[in-house]
């Protein structure tokens, strides 16, 4: 494996079903498709479907253009319904194997470059190497199929400039919804540097918010 040929897998609104759930819901013996999915139920009302995907335990997990409330959920498949904990969000990060983190040298963290994107991901030990990226990210990038590991690359964040406390700098290459949001509840307006990628959800919420700086959106 290459360090600078990292597989990359976009993570998506799912429900991640242990078997007992699984047969609940599709039935005994069902197989899931990779095209499965499953309704997120609230009181009687579906309010999201996501993709369902087998596993250990029973969790929902939400990307970041997702916003549901988290309490009386339930999966509900062809067949039948079970109630799930609140979601938790979806969780970016590298994997790799033992090995390979040490031949590398890879600590708790790595910064890998998706194109002309670079973001910092936690770093889990696993099987096969694999970086997982929220969709929103992953659009934003350009729906890249690999990524590039940048060894002694720090992404720390910078102080925000004092010069206008009304403006709000990302550092990041990718502004997202959730910068959006932030800068609106902090009553701040974004301003975008050169080349800067804004994803196609933060450009429309920052156009109805009017949150981005004159010129910039």
């Amino acid at each position: 494996m290459r360090p600078d040929a990292l597989p990359v897998r976009p993570l998506g609104s799912r429900a991640v079903l242990p078997p007992a759930a699984l047969a609940a819901l599709f039935g005994a013996g069902a197989t899931l498709r990779p095209s499965a999915t499953v309704e997120v139920v609230r009181l009687g009302e579906v309010v999201a479907a996501v993709a369902a995907v087998p596993g250990d335990a029973l969790a929902l997990f939400l990307d970041g253009t997702d916003s549901i409330p988290s309490d009386g959920l339930r999966l509900r498949g062809p067949i039948g319904a079970v109630p799930v904990g609140p979601p938790e969000r979806v969780r970016q990060r590298l994997v790799l194997p033992d090995g390979l983190r040490r031949a590398w040298g890879v600590g708790e963290e790595a910064t890998l470059a998706f194109g002309r994107v670079a973001v910092s991901l936690a770093v889990e030990s696993g099987a096969e190497p694999l970086v997982e990226i929220g969709r929103a990210l992953w659009l934003g990038a350009g729906r890249p199929d690999v990524a590039r590991w940048m060894p002694g690359v720090d992404l720390a964040p910078e102080p925000e400039p004092e010069a206008d406390s009304h403006q709000l700098v990302i550092e990041r290459r990718v502004v997202t919804e959730t910068d959006v949001r932030q800068a609106r509840l902090k009553h701040r307006r974004i301003r975008l540097a050169p080349g800067q990628l804004v994803t196609p959800a933060a450009r429309s919420l920052a156009r109805e918010w009017d949150v981005f700086e004159d010129g910039t959106g």
